[in-house]
């Protein structure tokens, strides 16, 4: 898709800024604790971009496997080692029942049109004993009221046709396909890089992961597959 095209030059490259670091360090260690990676085992991510979130699951030895509708993006990823890349579609995955043990999606919810959809395949081609994994963007956050003006100002954004999702949302998305899961949040720094506003993050991190969660600019929930 070319929008997605145009960013995959620029995306790597904004979490190497302070305030991209810091952001990087919250939601991979979220989403490292959340999937719970065991080595040898098969993954799917199902918008895998860049690799940028998968990287660290390709060092621990998980049998990957990625779609994403950017070629453009993928061809970053295949420079980070993988190879098991296509383009595809969320909603429409192209795997038999059960193939994977885990079956993680981060930031790709927010631009899928048919959210439950693409849940249920998720679902279909994940294992019983497996789970999925799936982050997205907050909606009562500093961030989202940035990002929203940024579409007013710009029509081209990114953002333009991106729902953010507010942390009830995810809940009752979770519910109608498991029992057992659990949704939080990160990244509580305010949107701006600048030393102030890292060290705020940094500071209030820990606490307002566990006191509001739904405020943060990165939600993710994990439903276990019974």
């Amino acid at each position: 898709m070319p929008i997605f095209d145009s960013l995959a030059e620029k995306y790597d490259r904004w979490f190497e800024t302070p305030l991209g670091r810091y952001v990087a360090a919250a939601e991979k260690r979220l989403v490292l604790d959340l999937a719970a990676p065991v080595p040898g085992e098969k993954m799917l991510d199902v918008g895998i971009g860049t690799g940028f979130f998968t990287t660290d699951f390709l060092k621990r030895g998980l049998d990957i496997t990625g779609i994403d509708i950017s070629e453009e993006m993928m061809a970053y990823a295949r420079k980070k080692g993988f190879r098991n890349l296509s383009v595809g579609d969320a909603c429409h995955l192209a795997y038999p029942d059960e193939t994977f043990s885990l079956v993680l999606s981060i930031t790709a919810l927010e631009f899928i049109n048919t959210p439950e959809r693409a849940i249920s395949e998720m679902m279909r081609v994940c294992k019983k004993g497996g789970r999925i994994v799936v982050g997205t963007l907050g909606a009562h956050s500093l961030w989202a009221l940035k990002r929203k003006r940024e579409v007013r100002k710009n029509p081209g954004s990114v953002f333009k046709e991106a729902h953010f999702y507010t942390f009830q949302e995810l809940k009752k998305l979770a519910l109608k396909f498991g029992k057992r899961f659990s949704v939080r949040g990160a990244v509580f720094a305010p949107p701006y890089d600048n030393a102030p506003s890292i060290c705020t993050g940094k500071i209030i991190e820990g606490l307002c992961q566990h006191l509001c969660p739904g405020l943060g600019a990165f939600l993710i929930f994990r439903i276990d597959k019974e």
